[in-house]
């Protein structure tokens, strides 16, 4: 990124947190790390408020993205528009939801993306703008957030059933435990850790790895630009070219636009760089990337890889999307391009029983446009694939989440099918 533009932003950045005196219990001059928490159409629903007269920003203050406002200090806003149209703590304006109402659909993203922490304030109090101290329906983690340290873990069990071919005729079944590490180094700087061990109940696997993956590395902002940094996990085309660990860096900067640069080292011992481009403009988010692999352990030719995408959401409870993906490596054919189409229903909450999801996928890709693919399904034993696929996520109890997995794909090369069966519990802790 240009040195000279960067100046511009950082003085707006500066000058915003400067008058973020006017909001209560909020630190000027502060960029913390957990504004890359929220996710984009928390912006776009933001400025669009902002645009509508029906939030008011602290004075020197334009942009919302390059405000570079937290969590807290997002919620507090959405307090404000709350109080403008009469919303309540349920979302409904006198008793409904009314989506004609202008601001109301912004409003009600906001509320649900930053719903512990409204009620952290007192979303139901009555002078919601007054008094932002902790109330009763603060959550633990609220109460204790001056903590240096915070660990949470994750368990898994999972069972795979494969079918079709002779050559994907085996299953497996998986206990794992992971778990995670924070510590905070300073207002900007965050380390992180992750430790996983896995136990295997099936023959076919062989010998357990009770160590089978770490990740160590930190978080932080530099000026504009947020950074990560050591051995961390890492997708790319929403895992379907690449989702796995590596050891190297990444930095996101920009805005409207969102890029990303990383330049790493893969699991597979190979080296990879990657950059992306990220906007996303109302119900829509798009983009694309350019990545580029050597040659690994893993078997996996040097290749150049790019991608465009294209997701819309519907509605409250449905999005669409399509992805391209394009390789200067085809399989023995001369197969160089593929795609990936999506049809997502609900959406599944971890903390709220009864959530849930379904995702139906058809892919096209061949051998040369994926590494390591984040699918349950045969993608990686396979010389490219393509095939429909459905998910269903449920959350069963507060941070009891169930998932099932079905893949019906066919090898492009040989044609030879093969079906995969996945189902897992995970508990969140």
């Amino acid at each position: 990124m240009n040195k000279k533009a960067v100046v511009p932003f950082i003085f707006l950045a500066l000058l915003c947190s400067a008058n973020l005196r006017s909001f209560a219990a909020v630190k000027p001059n502060r960029q913390d790390a957990n504004i890359q928490r929220m996710p984009s159409e928390t912006y776009t629903a933001m400025q669009r408020l902002v645009n509508q007269g029906i939030v008011k920003l602290p004075a020197g203050c334009r942009n919302v993205r390059d405000a570079n406002f937290d969590r807290q200090e997002m919620a507090i806003l959405t307090l404000q528009a709350m109080k403008r149209i009469g919303m309540d703590e349920k979302g409904l304006v006198s008793g409904n939801r009314d989506y004609r109402l202008t601001g109301y659909r912004e409003t009600l993203v906001l509320k649900e993306t930053l719903n512990q922490e409204l009620k952290d304030m007192g979303m139901a109090q009555e002078h919601l703008l007054d008094d932002i101290s902790a109330s009763s329906e603060a959550s633990e983690q609220k109460r204790n957030e001056n903590r240096k340290y915070k660990v949470s873990a994750e368990l898994r069990y999972n069972y795979v059933k494969n079918s079709g071919h002779r050559r994907w005729d085996w299953n497996d079944s998986r206990l794992r435990a992971r778990v995670f590490l924070e510590a905070r180094l300073n207002d900007d700087w965050h380390a992180f850790g992750m430790l996983e061990a896995n136990k295997h109940f099936l023959s076919q696997h062989g010998k357990d790895s009770w160590l089978e993956d770490k990740r160590i590395y930190v978080r932080g902002m530099t000026g504009d630009t947020n950074v990560t940094a050591g051995w961390y996990g890492y997708m790319i085309g929403e895992g379907n070219i690449f989702d796995s660990s590596i050891g190297g860096a990444t930095a996101n900067f920009g805005s409207p636009v969102n890029f990303e640069l990383t330049a790493a080292r893969t699991k597979s011992h190979g080296n990879m760089v990657s950059a992306n481009a990220t906007m996303t403009d109302r119900a829509a988010t798009y983009g694309g990337g350019l990545h580029h692999f050597s040659k690994d352990n893993w078997g996996n030719e040097r290749r150049t890889i790019w991608h465009a995408f294209y997701n819309y959401r519907v509605a409250k409870d449905l999005g669409l999307g399509a992805m391209y993906i394009g390789s200067d490596l085809g399989d023995r054919d001369g197969r160089k391009h593929g795609f990936v189409g999506t049809v997502s229903v609900g959406k599944v909450e971890s903390w709220k029983p009864g959530t849930d999801q379904l995702d139906f996928k058809y892919y096209y890709q061949p051998k040369g446009t994926y590494i390591a693919h984040t699918m349950s399904g045969l993608a990686d034993y396979m010389e490219g694939f393509s095939g429909p696929a459905v998910m269903y996520r449920r959350t069963l109890f507060p941070n009891v989440v169930l998932n099932l997995e079905y893949y019906w794909l066919q090898e492009l090369t040989t044609r030879n099918k093969g079906r995969t069966w996945w189902t897992d519990v995970t508990c969140y802790f």
